[in-house]
């Protein structure tokens, strides 16, 4: 497993800590609209990067100086999950905060074996689109323009269960997020919020909902 070559402390990733952020190269599925981090990390990955080793011995010398690890990338949770799991339990033995993964949700079946077991304290999941109401077939070219991704029903219903589980979970650090694309129209992201209403009422929820302003990259 590969890593950006420079882990970015950060006082806003997770509200009220200080957070290492580390980017994985491991790639990402979608190519979002507007996407920061695709060229750099996912279309032309970089050559210098930091291994798991790199990290263990970052956080053995450095953990004191934040609280909180955030895992992103691209796509943290492309790579296998027994790859993942034996990292985050050596974070978890070598560091005392908490740790996050900021995810698109794709990989709902990974999402629910680190929360059982304890390997993540908080999940950040994007919610891009109204899952709920779009169609695979007749809605593909809003998925091609988000997402840049063509959908199938499984893949729809892997976000949506994604979504559940992290309002499921119910963490003081979990998020479900949306940036609000300019491409598409207010009642698009009107429909996102009265759905993360209905499922957070439905689990009894305190999970935030944050419509994060889009930002060009150029």
């Amino acid at each position: 497993m590969k890593f950006y070559n420079r882990f970015i402390r950060t006082f806003q990733d997770v509200p009220e800590h200080t957070t290492l952020l580390i980017h994985s190269l491991s790639g990402c599925l979608l190519h979002c609209y507007g996407c920061h981090n695709y060229e750099e990390i996912i279309a032309r990955t970089p050559r210098e990067h930091k291994t798991k080793e790199d990290l263990y011995l970052y956080l053995k010398k450095s953990g004191f100086l934040f609280d909180a690890v955030m895992f992103s990338g691209g796509e943290f949770l492309i790579d296998k999950l027994d790859e993942i799991t034996d990292l985050l339990q050596v974070v978890r033995n070598v560091f005392t905060g908490r740790i996050v993964i900021a995810t698109c949700g794709v990989y709902n079946k990974k999402i629910k074996h680190l929360i059982d077991q304890d390997l993540v304290d908080g999940i950040h999941v994007d919610m891009k689109l109204p899952y709920h109401l779009l169609d695979p077939v007749e809605d593909q070219d809003i998925f091609q323009d988000v997402m840049g991704i063509k959908p199938n029903q499984q893949l729809i219903n892997n976000l949506l269960d994604s979504i559940d589980t992290v309002i499921a979970h119910n963490s003081p650090i979990d998020q479900v997020r949306t940036v609000k694309y300019p491409i598409l129209a207010d009642v698009f992201f009107e429909e996102i919020r009265k759905y993360i209403e209905t499922r957070k009422n439905y689990y009894n929820s305190g999970v935030p909902y944050f419509l994060n302003q889009f930002v060009s990259p150029e």
